[in-house]
């Protein structure tokens, strides 16, 4: 009997292709998401420091036109921030629409996984079935030749 050949391996390997270009998209996603969550890190230590300081000018007695300053510097800041985190919130809806695609990916591949192997199996099935019918006749042949008619009791 001939090998296994599956007729849809090229199939497969697309599948296998499109679950690895998957992986990598949440993995740069995960990467995006991270470097968001940097820069939003940083804005907020940035933030409350010039908030402080402008607490301490305050309580200086600094001049209103540099605390005017001060506080306009803090409102833009606080812009920043604010758009840092919508900047990460983007990086995560982003991530997590990369792991669903990465499940369907991966969904996808695994059933024709399960679909070569249950063919694999049948093919390893049908080739005993020939082998042992090969056995069969082998013995009958090495018996004398004329099998049933010899155990119904008639000779020819």
């Amino acid at each position: 009997m001939k090998l296994f050949k599956f007729p849809l391996e090229s199939l497969r390997t697309l599948r296998k292709q499109k679950e690895r270009v998957a992986q990598q998209h949440y993995a740069r996603a995960l990467a995006a998401c991270d470097a968001a969550g940097e820069q939003l890190h940083a804005a907020d230590r940035e933030l409350a420091a010039a908030w402080e300081q402008l607490v301490i000018e305050m309580s200086e007695g600094t001049a209103a036109a540099q605390i005017l300053g001060r506080h306009t510097w803090c409102l833009t800041l606080e812009t920043r921030r604010n758009e840092l985190q919508a900047a990460l919130d983007e990086a995560r809806r982003a991530a997590e629409t990369a792991l669903q695609e990465m499940f369907v990916a991966v969904r996808d591949r695994e059933a024709l996984d399960r679909f070569c192997n249950r063919s694999r199996r049948a093919h390893a099935r049908a080739a005993q079935r020939e082998e042992q019918k090969n056995f069969d006749e082998m013995a009958v042949q090495m018996s004398g030749g004329s099998g049933l008619l010899q155990l119904t009791g008639h000779e020819i």
